[in-house]
């Protein structure tokens, strides 16, 4: 094979664009017998020029990248013309079947049967007892020689007479019980006032003490069982109503011994003086 001078890269990438430029475009013609005779003349021609220009494989391989793309447009054409340009959609159908449920009669329970009766059991009867036998009962022997006369009953000539039938007195009534004596326990009365258990002076009200007056409030209080007043009463004035009405303020907040019957504490009154004088 002769030699010649090597082209430069740009040359070859030239013709390589040439060549691959007049595939894309036959792509999409379509061939024929001659097209393919005038085809292989041309590549024969360029593949004796060519050959000069670019190795003998690389050749051979650009004529086979060549071939592949014509037999790869073809067949696309060919299938293009086979397939249908608009594919109708399936129709999927939907069969819709309504079953109807198998109802299952619920199982049958017999009842339980009864128990057996139990056996009848037989009672053996008692024999009856036997009658104890009677004692020969010894009297004394009677004596044959009785006269008429040794038997006598007196006549009671002192009852009335009546004709009807005799009845006896009633049973005298039973004396009723003496009565249940519940002997009470002593009553200790309830006590109070100033000084017990703690309790603190009434406050002296000033316009009493402006005007100088005193006296002594008797105060009768009812004591509840815990100690504390329920009621204040002024059992005697001192004269001032102002002096009465601090006495009672007061005995409202004071504490109480209750009264006790026993040990046991009760509701009872307390009695006792309060008295206001001036020092």
């Amino acid at each position: 094979m002769s030699t010649t001078a090597l082209k430069t890269p740009a040359e070859h990438s030239t013709i390589w664009d040439s060549l691959t430029d007049k595939s894309k475009s036959r792509k999409n013609l379509v061939a024929t017998g001659e097209d393919f005779g005038k085809l292989s003349e041309r590549l024969v021609s360029k593949f004796n020029r060519v050959e000069q220009i670019i190795p003998r494989n690389k050749l051979l391989a650009l004529i086979g990248v060549v071939i592949l793309a014509h037999i790869l447009g073809v067949t696309g054409f060919i299938n293009a013309l086979h397939q249908p340009s608009i594919v109708k959609p399936k129709k999927n159908e939907v069969i819709v079947e309504f079953v109807k449920p198998e109802v299952i009669p619920p199982p049958v329970i017999e009842p339980p049967k009864p128990p057996p009766p139990p056996p009848p059991q037989v009672k053996r009867a008692d024999p009856p007892p036997q009658a104890a036998k009677p004692t020969a009962l010894r009297t004394a022997p009677a004596d044959q020689h009785i006269a008429p006369n040794d038997i006598v009953v007196q006549e009671n000539t002192t009852a009335t007479k009546t004709s009807g039938p005799v009845v006896a007195d009633p049973a005298p009534e039973p004396a009723p019980p003496p009565p249940v004596v519940v002997k009470e326990e002593p009553l200790v009365e309830a006590k109070g006032g100033v000084g017990h258990l703690n309790n603190p002076d009434p406050e002296y009200p000033d316009f009493a003490a402006d005007q100088g007056w005193e006296g002594t409030v008797v105060l009768r209080v009812k004591v509840l069982p815990n100690g504390k007043p329920a009621d204040v009463k002024v059992k005697k004035s001192s004269g001032h109503g102002v002096l009465d009405d601090a006495a009672v303020a007061a005995a409202k907040r004071w504490a109480f011994t209750p009264a006790k019957r026993g040990n046991t504490p009760v509701e009872g009154w307390a009695t006792f003086p309060v008295e206001f004088k001036l020092q």
